[in-house]
């Protein structure tokens, strides 16, 4: 069940297109009722992967990053682990996504992903079985969108999912492009996929996809 969502907000800025987006997910999600949480990966102070050692630190069987307390990541990783679903919104910068949140995948997946090679049942990526809405935003036409989403997708699938929407429970639930003449509408569609990815996650078994209507009339 779908009960807090985290809202990853990628870009340095406080204002703009992106920033926008990060702001419309956040009402969508409180006019449903949905406790969630924006972290604005700017200003962290999150250290960049320094591949202790061999290029393997403690990240490969502890699952923790080395420098987790002293930059803030341990506790990143905690609200991963606390949260049933996730928005990723970044901006796109020369057809790639933001660079606080390549540190802070490159971190999140040495940590994560490593939890599936060990071959213990007991031992989870905490990013698993948890559906994300994915959003990249363009100050321009939205060309380097596409490539955008090639590096979005890979995150999530080396984090635990594949990257295909699974009964909408799991892996991408959606992709929203955003550039400076779709945003409009973009943001509403941002909007109504919370809503339906949260409806859809409240009872896996007995939801039907279209039968929301009354949480969309919330928001529209």
């Amino acid at each position: 069940m779908l009960k807090k969502l985290l809202i990853i907000n990628a870009t340095p800025k406080k204002d703009g297109l992106c920033y926008s987006f990060v702001e419309s997910a956040k009402e969508a999600a409180d006019n449903i009722g949905l406790d969630s949480e924006i972290i604005r990966l700017a200003g962290l102070g999150l250290k960049k992967c320094m591949m202790c050692y061999d290029g393997w630190g403690i990240c490969f069987k502890e699952h923790r990053c080395a420098f987790g307390d002293s930059d803030g990541f341990s506790g990143l990783q905690k609200l991963v682990s606390d949260a049933d679903g996730f928005v990723y919104i970044t901006p796109v910068y020369w057809g790639e996504i933001s660079e606080e949140l390549k540190i802070f995948w490159d971190k999140l997946r040495r940590c994560e992903t490593t939890k599936q090679w060990n071959g213990k049942d007991d031992c989870i990526s905490f990013h698993k079985s948890k559906p994300s809405i994915i959003v990249a935003t363009a100050g321009g036409g939205g060309g380097g969108i596409p490539s955008t989403f090639v590096a979005m997708e890979r995150a999530v699938d080396q984090l635990g999912e594949h990257t295909g929407c699974i009964n909408g429970t799991a892996g991408i639930f959606d992709y929203i492009a955003v550039n400076r003449w779709n945003q409009v509408y973009k943001r509403e569609a941002l909007k109504a996929a919370i809503i339906e990815m949260t409806a859809i996650n409240r009872d896996k078994k007995d939801v039907p996809v279209m039968n929301h209507i009354k949480d969309l009339e919330k928001v529209f």
